[in-house]
């Protein structure tokens, strides 16, 4: 009998943890069979602050994913937030952090570039090889990956995510982060027809103000616009747009945000313009289904199939071949 074989992925964001455990199938496809998340303590804006905490979150998250697999792992994949990568395989930059997935008890088998870990998942053998793009929009960070003929052309990230948007209604409004969190989820960018008034407490929690939808709709659209025309630039810059037929998917937390597609329709001329998930390959999980968990699904699945090229190296002819090297 065959003995089966396993992968797991640490998908390491500025806001959660999510490790996800996956049986790989004689086809080479991932079945997920467990799944963890913890909240990302000890991480901020891709710099690990404090070791200790990171620590914990990390196991928690992975004890999680092995109560529910029951089975325990020990090498994983990872994601976690970079500044930059333009090969897409790239060694962490942050000596801490690695400390911390080995505290776990974990040995890091890869660093995978989270905008290419969720194109495994939204993106075809088609749209790869016609030409696509992919802008994971993060908490504190925005990844980019492009495909052409089938290959990773160029990926990169920048430093600004969703969580920007939140610490500027905060500081606008005069108002928490959590206060600003929910008016940003409540409102979007889609101006409220008709106008609205919505209640915030200030500063201090003892008080309420109103203030004006438009306005808050404003200081969002602000900086989403911001965040779009970075990643145009960054693209524009490395990139031939009239080469990339097969158009822009985006995923990440940051593209729920009511009336996000329309304002990037008018921010890139690409006529195929989506929010994920798209036509690629979609290991099911209750749970893990929205655009915030598709670095966390890809990473499996890029796993999966590193783990079967790994398995036909050391088998067949070329297994032979290696003995007598």
């Amino acid at each position: 009998m065959s003995r089966r074989r396993t992968v797991a992925g640490l998908d390491i964001g500025t806001t959660k943890i999510v490790a996800v455990i996956a049986e790989v199938g004689p086809n080479g496809y991932p079945i997920i069979t467990g799944f963890g998340e913890s909240p990302a303590i000890g991480v901020r804006r891709g710099k690990v602050y404090d070791s200790f905490a990171l620590g914990k979150s990390i196991a928690h998250a992975v004890e999680l994913a092995q109560d529910m697999t029951k089975e325990l792992v020990k090498e994983v994949y990872i994601t976690f937030p970079t500044s930059d990568s333009l090969t897409g395989e790239f060694e962490i930059i942050d000596e801490s952090l690695a400390q911390c997935v080995v505290n776990a008890g974990l040995t890091i088998i890869e660093t995978v570039h989270s905008a290419i870990a969720s194109a495994e998942k939204l993106l075809t053998e088609t749209d790869r090889k016609l030409g696509s793009v992919l802008i994971d929009l993060g908490g504190t960070t925005t990844g980019l990956a492009v495909y052409d003929q089938g290959e990773l052309i160029y990926s990169h990230t920048i430093p600004i995510g969703s969580e920007h948007i939140t610490s500027d209604l905060a500081v606008c409004l005069r108002t928490t982060l959590g206060e600003a969190e929910r008016v940003k989820r409540t409102l979007g960018i889609s101006y409220p027809e008709p106008e609205v008034i919505l209640e915030i407490s200030n500063l201090t929690g003892n008080g309420i103000r109103s203030i004006s939808g438009t306005v808050a709709v404003d200081i969002i659209k602000s900086r989403v616009k911001e965040i779009l025309e970075l990643c145009y630039h960054d693209l524009k810059k490395n990139c031939r747009f009239e080469a990339l037929s097969g158009g822009l998917v985006f995923t990440g937390g940051g593209t729920l945000l009511k009336d996000f597609l329309s304002l990037a329709h008018s921010q890139f001329p690409f006529s195929r313009i989506t929010i994920g998930p798209s036509g690629g390959s979609k290991p099911s999980q209750e749970g893990l289904d929205g655009p915030g968990y598709t670095s966390s699904v890809g990473l499996v699945i890029y796993g999966a199939k590193r783990s079967s090229s790994r398995l036909e190296d050391h088998s067949g002819w070329r297994g032979v071949l290696a003995r007598f090297r």
